[in-house]
């Protein structure tokens, strides 16, 4: 065999191997129940044409109690924004409970 064919194998068994060994460590780690609480975790709340609806939504629904904290990020591709959000309302039972 010639040096390029050597080192093109090589190559293309570490980089299976790297592969492989990501994909296998993945599943554990995205689904475990401690780096994931109900209160902490980011969830998609809607889809907006543009920044400043889904602020307008985010803060909706703050004053709504309905979560705790948003943020606009741009979404799968360029036709829209992500609405993401934090927290289930705890604001409210806060606010029931010290007033």
């Amino acid at each position: 065999m010639r040096p390029t064919r050597i080192r093109t194998a090589i190559a293309l068994g570490l980089s299976a191997g790297a592969v492989m060994w990501t994909a296998a460590a993945s599943p554990a780690t995205a689904s475990s129940p401690a780096a994931v609480s109900g209160d902490t975790a980011w969830r998609e709340a809607g889809h907006y044409d543009t920044t400043a609806a889904c602020k307008r939504a985010g803060k909706t629904g703050i004053q709504r109690h309905r979560w705790d904290e948003y943020k606009c990020r741009p979404g799968r591709n360029d036709n829209y924004v992500t609405l993401w959000v934090r927290g289930g309302g705890s604001g409210a039972a806060r606010a029931l409970n010290t007033g």
